[in-house]
């Protein structure tokens, strides 16, 4: 079974933009690498897309579709529109009806493996979504989705624990940021109020 790499403590993945509603970027090491558009009213769009490079002019890297009447969503690394350019496909799924825990299986190195995304209020957290920390079958924390609180240079980020390459960083990436979003429209960020009186409509 693969175990985290001890070659890398973690990698992290800056959430800018300022604006969670419709557009960000992630960023490591001071470069974008992904370009995320959120979709709220094409109902054959998928809600996330992310396109490789700064802009929607790049290649798609990955996409979160909600599926109708369900509480799953359906994850792509790749573009489905192209299923010969999909390297990966996972649904999202809700645990329980009442649960906060999402869980994804994923192929690693041959290996099927089960990851689940929690609650966890072991990391600073200013928005109304809190922050989720993503584990293994053994419990092991293998990263963390930590939103941010306003129109920033950093928005937020995305811990990595383990170094399993780009594509493992992708899923975690689409599946941390499809579930912060699930979270927020369930939530209803419009009658959110943050400290300080700002609301979250019109801030992250």
């Amino acid at each position: 079974m693969l175990e985290p790499s001890s070659k890398l403590e973690f990698t992290q993945y800056e959430i800018a933009g300022g604006n969670w509603n419709s557009e960000y970027q992630i960023v490591t090491d001071g470069s974008t690498i992904y370009h995320v558009q959120n979709s709220t009213s094409t109902p054959d769009k998928p809600e996330l897309t992310f396109y490789a490079g700064t802009n929607t002019n790049g290649l798609v890297a990955g996409t979160g579709k909600f599926i109708r009447f369900s509480s799953d969503v359906k994850i792509n690394l790749g573009d489905p529109s192209h299923p010969d350019k999909t390297t990966c496909t996972t649904t999202l799924s809700k645990k329980g009806l009442l649960s906060t825990r999402h869980t994804f299986q994923m192929d690693l190195h041959g290996e099927k493996r089960t990851f689940t995304w929690k609650n966890t209020e072991s990391h600073e957290s200013f928005g109304p979504t809190g922050s989720h920390k993503m584990v293994d079958e053994q419990n092991q924390v293998l990263a963390v989705l930590s939103p941010g609180g306003g129109r920033v240079q950093k928005d937020g980020y995305v811990n990595v624990y383990a170094f399993w390459g780009e594509s493992f960083d992708l899923m975690v990436l689409v599946t941390a940021l499809v579930l912060r979003e699930k979270t927020r429209r369930e939530k209803g960020e419009s009658s959110y109020v943050a400290a300080g009186g700002v609301s979250t409509a019109a801030a992250f």
